[in-house]
Order: C-alpha cells, then structure tokens, then sequence
C-alpha cells in the first residue's frame, strides 16, 4: 500500500480537479471538499474533555493549550488514557457559488419585435440551464 503526504496529496488532488470534464460535477466536488479540508489550519485551540467548558479555555496558541492540558492531566492523574487533550478549532469558508444570470422573459430581452426577443431569452435561458447543470462543451 503506498502512503501520501498530505503534500502529495494536494498535488494529486489539484492534477485531478484540473483534469475533470465540465460533466464530472460530483467528483470534482468531492475534491474540493477533500481539498480544502487537507488545506485547512488550525485557528484556535481548545481542550477537550470530560466537564470541560471550551468557550472558556480556548486560545489562539496550541502551546498555551498544551500547557493546560498538561496541568489538568497532572492534576487530574489517572492512569492510562490522558482525559483531557488539545482540540483544533478550524474555519472553513464556504466554497465560492456559481455565478448564474437570472432566468429571462421574452419581454426583458434587449431585442425589439417579440419573435426576436423569445428567441433570444430562449438561448439566454438554455446558456443559464447549461451554467446551472455543468452541461456542455
């Protein structure tokens, strides 16, 4: 079984998203997600842990976080599975949404005579489906 580093991984993952057809919206979605998840960096830190209020003990520095952990398993000595650890708090901003015109109606198209105007709020429409869909070539 081969191993990848989260470097490797990126890299793979950006390749493949870059190779995906326009119709491959699912799969290159999920990249996306695994993308930006492997991207992601901590910005604050907690302690997690039995009767733990995080809003409390929460910093922007793991070592001061580390240091608390440290403290309460000292105090807290029980043996073997430390109760309480350092716990990553990450922001994950929203992935950008598809840009789509609004649907048009025959009588909003920049065009005079109806047929015309029909005409061109059909291909307008057909653009937008295409847009909304991942259709087309």
């Amino acid at each position: 079984m081969t191993t990848f580093t989260d470097k490797e991984l990126i890299k793979e993952i950006k390749e493949r998203i870059g190779s995906l057809d326009v119709r491959d919206n699912i799969e290159r979605r999920a990249y996306e997600i695994a993308l930006a998840s492997l991207e992601a960096e901590a910005v604050m830190f907690c302690i997690s842990g039995q009767n733990v209020d995080s809003e409390e003990h929460v910093s922007t520095s793991k070592a001061v976080v580390d240091a608390w952990v440290e403290e309460w398993n000292q105090v807290d000595g029980s043996p073997g599975e430390p109760l309480y650890k350092t716990m990553p708090l990450y922001y994950h901003a929203a992935l950008p949404a598809p840009v789509v015109p609004d649907e048009m109606y025959w009588q909003d198209a920049p065009v005079e005579g109806s047929s015309k105007a029909a005409a061109y709020a059909t291909g307008w429409n057909a653009c937008r489906a295409a847009m909304l869909h991942g259709k087309g070539e």
